[in-house]
């Protein structure tokens, strides 16, 4: 799948259940109860070490709050190199790679189209997009989203 979206002031959150807001972003599961397919987690910016942050190689406290049920599936980017207040960050779509500079694979090196290989199954799939504040204080503005299942 893949998805293109822009951020209006964002911080990553970290939630202990996948049934929680354990994120700012879309969070993709399938089943009851719910299965982790794909989190895309938004940064508060790109240039923080900060809990908000998305996780750096440098920075082993920022993959602790990633949940285990999550692992290593999942993108995380911010529209922002600096000050994030009331801003839409228009110029610079999240989880494409472009303008990323965080020092890390699950940054920047990390982005476009998701893949998950699973067992046939006939689960529904859900796309919730989470968030620890309300819409008038933090965004994700979606462009496009496509999920294929083959």
């Amino acid at each position: 799948g893949a998805m293109e979206a822009f951020q209006e002031y964002e911080e990553v959150v970290a939630g202990e259940t996948i049934d929680q807001t354990y994120v700012d972003g879309p969070s993709i599961t399938r089943g009851s109860p719910r299965q982790h397919l794909w989190t895309l987690a938004v940064g508060l910016r790109e240039n923080v070490n900060r809990i908000q942050a998305c996780p750096r190689d440098q920075d082993p406290f920022n993959f602790d709050n990633v949940p285990d049920f999550v692992g290593d599936h999942f993108y995380c980017e911010s529209g922002f190199s600096t000050s994030t207040s009331g801003v839409t960050a228009w110029s610079d779509p999240l989880w494409d790679g472009a303008g990323c500079v965080a020092d890390t694979a699950h940054s920047c090196d990390r982005h476009g189209w998701f893949h998950r290989e699973i067992e046939p199954t006939q689960d529904d799939i859900e796309v919730r997009w989470c968030s620890d504040q309300p819409r008038s204080n933090e965004d994700v503005y979606t462009d496009l989203l496509e999920i294929w299942v083959l």
